[in-house]
């Protein structure tokens, strides 16, 4: 009730622009999510200006039209939620907004927007992250691959495929997190959305592979 009081409070007088400074963070999970939506509401509903700072990249995420990431004072990038999260221009946005891997790396052929890249799995196909960088053959880059864009299957793919084993496994109902095993020690976090692989832990046989646009290549 005082967040909402607080907010009550500061729309009555009709400001051009709303601060709003980690508003949320002293809620329970339940009441945070239902509070996301009004403020957002509310804000659209008046045509309001809001800068909303958080740490909670879910709630960035969820309710912003912009993002602007920080690091030190200095700006990293600046764009709409989708654009920044699968085409983050850094590794520390791709690390700081949502979950990743990273797979070092050396370009070995760069064309018109696509990349390969050479890297611990294999050779994969993918985009730059930055499209102003430039990367030239032979240069040491680091891929972000996000969990949830890695799929498992029976059978090898004829792009971005590799071989390998379910690790350790967790079960949320919807969706399952395993660690895939690519050799002995190297290992990628996969998302399976209505998991069907539960039941194949520490068995081999099975394949991963990525779609080249959810390969981003960054500059190390």
């Amino acid at each position: 009730q005082q967040q909402r009081v607080a907010l009550a409070r500061a729309l009555v007088i009709r400001p051009q622009c709303l601060l709003l400074d980690e508003p949320l963070s002293n809620l329970d999970a339940k009441l945070r999510l239902g509070m996301r939506q009004e403020i957002r509401r509310v804000c659209k509903a008046h045509n309001l200006t809001t800068i909303y700072v958080t740490h909670d990249q879910k709630e960035a995420l969820s309710m912003a039209d912009r993002m602007a990431i920080l690091h030190d004072g200095e700006l990293l990038q600046v764009g709409e939620p989708g654009q920044v999260y699968k085409r983050p221009r850094s590794r520390f946005v791709a690390d700081f907004i949502g979950e990743t891997n990273f797979l070092e790396g050396t370009v070995i052929r760069s064309g018109a927007g696509t990349l390969l890249v050479k890297t611990e799995v294999g050779e994969l196909s993918g985009v730059p992250g930055d499209p102003t960088a430039s990367l030239a053959d032979g240069q040491a880059v680091t891929v972000s691959i996000r969990p949830e864009c890695i799929r498992l299957e029976r059978y090898p793919s004829e792009e971005n495929g590799f071989p390998g084993r379910i690790g350790e496994s967790v079960y949320y109902g919807e969706v399952a997190r395993y660690e895939f095993f690519c050799g002995e020690q190297f290992h990628l976090k996969v998302f399976e959305l209505n998991p069907r692989y539960l039941d194949r832990t520490g068995q081999d046989g099975l394949y991963a592979s990525v779609d080249p646009e959810d390969v981003v290549v960054l500059l190390k």
